[in-house]
C-alpha cells in the first residue's frame, strides 16, 4: 500500500514538471531571444532568409514546433517576392541531431502553402539553388564551376491544399498549380523523392474539370542540375475543353476527355535500351490520349474518335540541340509515325518528318460527324489513304509530300453508292498538286419532276453523274485552285449529298434537273477565295419558298467571275411569263466588307405577258403569309435569316438596279403593253427613274419613287399622250371618245388597298381633242329641258383633275367648240358613282343664249346613271 502511494506521487510529479515544462517552453518561445534564434535555425535549415509572426512549442506527444504566418525569402538573384508563404507550419525535431548537441528539424508540415517559382534571363529556376546538392561521392555528373554546399538540413517536407505560381523573370504568368499536397523527402544526402497531387489552374478563365496531375519520382541536388533524377507524371481525368483553357485561356469549342503519362530521365538511352548518364541530357516519353471529342453543341455519339500519340526523345539542359524525336498517332483505323527536331530556333531549326502514314476514311467521317451538325446516321465511308511528307519551319511549310489511295466507296441514304476513284498527289517542286478524282454514281430518283408520259428512257451513261475534282498549290507564289467539273443528271442528288452531309445548300429553295459544271475556286497570298466558272441548267424546275408554283429553268446558267455572280437566262417560265435576260453582280459588290454581305444586283430581264391574275395564282393566299421573309430569306440570308428578321429588314439587303421590259402587262383591267422601266432599289426605297408604256391606243411615260421604311410612302409623276378615251378601262369608256395628254401627279401612304386608296391624292392637267359624249346630246337637252338621246362633240378641252377623298373631282372642266363652251364639275368615286352637272354657255355671236341658265345632271352609277335637265342658280364653286 505504502509503494502504490509512492509510485502515485511520482506519477504526479512527473506531470506536474511535463505540464510546468510545457508551460515554460510555451513561453520560452514567444520571447524576443528565442523566437530570433528560432528564425535563425529556420533560415539555415532552409538556405534562405526566413520570418515568422509567432512560434508556439509542445513537448508531447513528441517536440514540435508550430509556426504562424511564415514567409521564406527570395534569392535576390531572382527578385524581391517572397519564395515560399504559408500560414503556419509544423516542424519536428529531429532526437539524434538533439543528443548530438545540434538542433535539427525532422519533418516539416505546411498549412496553404504558397510557392513562386521563378526562370532567370540565364534560363535558370530559384529552385536550382535551394534544394541541397548530392555528395561529392554519389551518382550525379557535376560539371562547370562549383558551388559551395549549403548549411540546410532539410529532411521531409510535407503540405497541404497549397499553391505553385510561376515567374519568367518579372512577368507572372496565368498559370498554376492549385491544391498542391504531398510531400518530398531526402532519402539520402543530396537525393529527394517527390510524391505530388495537384489541380492546374489558370487565372480570368472558368474551368470545370482540368483532372488531377500526379508526380512521382526523385531527383538529385540541384548542383547538378536535378541530375541524376527520374520523374513519373500521370495526368488523368480532364477535359478538352479546360485543356485549351489552360493553354490558351480561352474555349475552342472542343469535348471530350485528356489523359497523359509522361517519363523524364536525366541521361540518354545506351545500346541496350538502358539510360546511361550524359551531362546536361534528359530523355523523355510522353503518351497522350484524347477520346470522345465532339463539337461542344453536339451530344456525345458511340463513334465519336479518340487518338492515341506518343512522343519519345532527348534533349539537353544547357541549349544544346535536341535529337530527334519519334512520335506516332493512332487512330482506330489510321495511324502516323514519323520524327521531328527542334533547335534552338524554331523559325529556323524546326523539322517533322512523317514516315508513313495510313489514313481510314472511316475515321475521317468520324471526325466530321463529331464537328458538324446534321450529318446523318446512314453514311458510310470505305477508303484508305497513304502517304509521307515533310515540314520545315516555324509555321511549318511543307517541303516533301506524297499521297495515294487506289479508291473507294461511300454509301448516302437515298442516293446510289458514291464510287471514289484512284488519287494521287504531292509536292513537285513549289507546286502540291492532287491529280483529277473522278466521283461518279448512277440511278435516276423516283420522280424527276415530269408530267408522265414526257419521261423518255435514258441510257445508265446518261443518268450517271460524272464529278472530276483537282487541286494545285504554288507555295512560292502563294496562289492555288480546286476545280470541279461534270455533268449531273439529276441536281437534286447533289442537293441530297449535301444535305446527307450537314451542309443543306438549298434553304428555302429545290431544284430538279440537269446541270453541268466548269468552275474553279482559285486564291492567292494577297487575295482570299473566288469562283470563277460556269453551271448551266437545262429542263430544270426550282421551287421557291413562297412560291406556290415552279419555276421552269429550260436553258439557263450561273457564271461567276472573280467571285461576282451572274445568271443569264435564255429561256425560263415563270409567273405565267417566259422569261430571258441576265441579272449580274455589280463590280463594286465586291470592293468593301459591307458589299459582300449586301451584294449589289444589275439586272436585264425581258418577259412576254404579265397578268396579275397569275401573280395572285403564284404568290396569292397560299403563300401569302410570310411571303416575303420566306422568299427573300431563302435568297439572301440563309436558313435562319428568315425566320427572325421582319420583312423590311429582309428588303433592306436587297440592292439592285436595272432594266425590266414586259410585252403585254395587264392588271386587272388596266392593259399596258410595251412596257420599259428603269429603276433601282436599295436601302428600302425604290426609284422607277423613267417608265414607258403604249396604254389606250397611247403612250405614258413617267418616274415613281417609293419609300418602305419606317412608313410606306409612293410618289408617281406619269405623262400622257393620245391616249383613247374610248379604250380607257372604265365602264363609261363605251361613252367617250377622243384623244387626251397631259400629266397626272399622285402621292399615297400606308400598306394595303384600303390604305392607299384612302390617303390618294394627286392632281391631274389633261387636254383632250376631238372630244365625244354619246347617249345624250347636250344642246337638244338644254333646248328641250330635258335629256335627249344623242352625240355630243366638242373639238378640244382642258382642265384639272383631282384626286382625292377616294375620288376623281373635276372643277369647271372646259369642252369647248367655236360656238359653246360647256363646263364639268363634280366627281366620281372609285366605286364608279357619279354626281356631275354640266352647263353650258354661248360665245361669239350667240352669247345671247336662250337657253343658258340649264344644267344637266348625272348621278348615280355611271353603267346606269339617272340624267335630268335642271334650271341653274347661282353658280357655286366645284367642289
Amino acid at each position: 500500500m505504502k509503494a502504490a502511494g509512492r509510485w502515485w506521487k511520482l506519477a504526479l510529479g512527473v506531470v506536474a514538471i511535463v505540464v510546468v515544462a510545457q508551460i515554460a517552453v510555451s513561453l520560452l518561445v514567444r520571447t524576443h531571444r528565442v523566437h530570433n534564434f528560432l528564425v535563425a535555425q529556420l533560415s539555415r535549415a532552409f538556405g534562405r532568409p526566413v520570418e515568422v509572426e509567432r512560434f508556439e512549442a509542445q513537448l508531447l506527444p513528441s517536440p514540435t514546433l508550430d509556426a504562424s504566418n511564415i514567409t521564406v525569402e527570395e534569392d535576390p538573384a531572382f527578385g524581391n517576392e517572397y519564395f515560399l508563404r504559408a500560414e503556419s507550419f509544423s516542424a519536428g525535431f529531429r532526437w539524434l541531431g538533439l543528443l548530438r548537441g545540434r538542433f535539427e528539424f525532422g519533418t516539416l508540415a505546411f498549412s496553404r502553402p504558397s510557392l513562386i517559382l521563378v526562370r532567370n534571363e540565364e534560363g535558370r529556376w530559384n529552385l536550382e539553388r535551394w534544394l541541397p546538392p548530392a555528395k561529392t561521392g554519389s551518382s550525379a555528373v557535376f560539371y562547370g564551376p562549383q558551388q559551395a554546399a549549403p548549411s540546410n538540413h532539410l529532411r521531409t517536407i510535407e503540405f497541404d491544399d497549397g499553391r505553385v505560381n510561376f515567374k519568367m523573370e518579372n512577368d507572372k504568368q496565368a498559370f498554376a498549380f492549385i491544391n498542391v499536397a504531398g510531400r518530398v523527402e531526402q532519402v539520402e544526402s543530396g537525393r529527394w523523392q517527390l510524391q505530388l497531387e495537384t489541380t492546374p489552374w489558370r487565372s480570368g478563365v472558368q474551368l470545370q474539370s482540368t483532372g488531377t496531375l500526379r508526380v512521382r519520382g526523385d531527383v538529385a541536388g540541384t548542383s547538378a542540375r536535378l541530375q541524376p533524377a527520374q520523374i513519373r507524371l500521370h495526368w488523368d481525368e480532364a477535359s478538352l475543353a479546360d485543356l485549351f483553357r489552360l493553354w490558351r485561356g480561352q474555349d475552342y469549342g472542343v469535348r471530350g476527355l485528356f489523359a497523359l503519362d509522361a517519363r523524364l530521365e536525366s541521361g540518354l538511352p545506351g545500346a541496350q535500351g538502358a539510360i546511361e548518364a550524359s551531362p546536361g541530357a534528359w530523355t523523355f516519353s510522353v503518351e497522350a490520349r484524347a477520346e470522345r471529342l465532339h463539337r461542344w453543341d453536339l451530344a456525345e455519339r458511340s463513334d465519336n474518335p479518340r487518338l492515341n500519340a506518343l512522343l519519345k526523345g532527348s534533349f539537353f539542359s544547357d541549349g544544346r540541340a535536341m535529337l530527334p524525336v519519334r512520335f506516332s498517332v493512332d487512330a482506330p483505323r489510321s495511324n502516323l509515325h514519323g520524327e521531328f527536331y527542334a533547335g534552338a530556333s524554331l523559325r529556323r531549326d524546326l523539322y517533322v518528318r512523317l514516315d508513313s502514314m495510313g489514313v481510314g476514311s472511316a475515321d475521317l467521317l468520324a471526325w466530321y460527324h463529331a464537328f458538324q451538325a446534321e450529318v446523318e446516321d446512314g453514311i458510310e465511308a470505305q477508303q484508305f489513304f497513304t502517304g509521307s511528307a515533310t515540314w520545315r519551319g516555324w509555321p511549318p511549310q511543307l517541303d516533301s509530300a506524297g499521297f495515294s489511295s487506289p479508291g473507294g466507296i461511300v454509301k448516302v441514304p437515298g442516293v446510289a453508292d458514291l464510287q471514289i476513284g484512284p488519287l494521287r498527289g504531292g509536292r513537285v517542286s513549289s507546286k502540291l498538286t492532287v491529280e483529277p478524282v473522278r466521283i461518279s454514281w448512277s440511278g435516276a430518283p423516283a420522280s424527276d419532276g415530269k408530267p408522265p408520259g414526257v419521261a423518255k428512257r435514258r441510257s445508265s451513261a446518261e443518268t450517271r453523274t460524272t464529278i472530276a475534282v483537282s487541286l494545285t498549290h504554288d507555295f512560292a507564289t502563294g496562289q492555288g485552285a480546286l476545280a470541279l467539273e461534270g455533268r449531273v443528271p439529276h441536281s437534286e442528288q447533289v442537293l441530297r449529298i449535301a444535305q446527307a452531309f450537314g451542309r443543306v445548300l438549298n434553304h428555302g429553295w429545290d431544284m430538279t434537273g440537269e446541270a453541268d459544271a466548269a468552275l474553279e475556286w482559285s486564291w492567292s497570298a494577297r487575295q482570299r477565295g473566288r469562283w470563277n466558272g460556269k453551271l448551266n441548267f437545262s429542263h430544270a424546275r426550282l421551287e421557291v419558298a413562297g412560291l406556290n408554283q415552279p419555276l421552269l429553268l429550260e436553258d439557263a446558267a450561273l457564271s461567276y467571275k472573280d467571285g461576282l455572280r451572274t445568271a443569264e437566262i435564255s429561256k425560263a417560265q415563270g409567273f405565267g411569263a417566259n422569261w430571258s435576260g441576265q441579272i449580274a453582280e455589280r463590280q463594286d459588290a465586291a470592293l468593301t466588307p459591307a458589299s459582300i454581305a449586301l451584294p449589289q444586283w444589275q439586272f436585264r430581264l425581258q418577259a412576254d405577258r404579265l397578268d396579275a391574275a397569275d401573280l395572285d395564282r403564284w404568290i396569292g393566299p397560299r403563300a401569302r403569309p410570310g411571303w416575303l421573309q420566306r422568299l427573300l430569306g431563302s435568297l439572301l440570308g440563309g436558313p435562319s435569316s428568315a425566320s427572325n428578321v421582319t420583312a423590311s429588314e429582309l428588303l433592306r439587303r436587297v440592292t439592285a438596279d436595272g432594266q425590266l421590259r414586259i410585252n403585254d402587262l395587264t392588271i386587272e383591267k388596266l392593259h399596258l403593253s410595251q412596257v420599259s422601266a428603269e429603276g433601282s432599289l436599295r436601302e428600302l426605297n425604290l426609284d422607277v427613274r423613267q417608265a414607258e408604256a403604249q396604254w389606250s391606243g397611247g403612250v405614258v411615260q413617267g418616274s415613281a419613287k417609293a419609300q418602305f421604311a419606317p412608313k410606306a410612302a409612293y410618289d408617281v409623276s406619269v405623262d400622257l399622250d393620245h391616249v383613247n378615251l374610248a379604250q380607257l378601262p372604265a365602264p363609261f369608256a363605251a361613252r367617250l371618245g377622243g384623244l387626251a395628254s397631259g400629266k397626272l401627279l399622285v402621292t399615297a401612304t400606308g400598306v394595303g388597298r384600303d390604305e392607299l386608296l384612302g390617303s390618294l391624292a394627286g392632281r391631274a392637267d389633261v387636254r383632250l381633242k376631238n372630244v365625244e359624249l354619246r347617249g345624250w346630246d347636250l344642246p337638244a337637252s338644254m333646248a328641250d329641258g330635258t335629256a335627249r338621246a344623242g352625240t355630243t362633240r366638242w373639238p378640244e378641252g382642258q382642265g384639272v383633275l383631282f384626286l382625292r377623298d377616294r375620288s376623281v373631282v373635276l372643277s369647271d372642266f372646259r369642252l369647248e367648240d367655236p360656238a359653246e363652251l360647256t363646263l364639268l364639275n363634280g366627281r366620281i368615286t372609285f366605286g364608279q358613282d357619279a354626281d356631275l352637272s354640266m352647263e353650258t354657255a354661248a360665245v361669239g355671236k350667240r352669247a345671247a343664249n336662250p337657253f343658258a341658265g340649264r344644267v344637266l345632271k348625272i348621278l348615280g352609277p355611271l353603267d346606269g346613271p339617272r340624267v335630268s335637265v335642271e334650271n341653274a342658280g347661282a353658280r357655286q364653286p366645284a367642289d
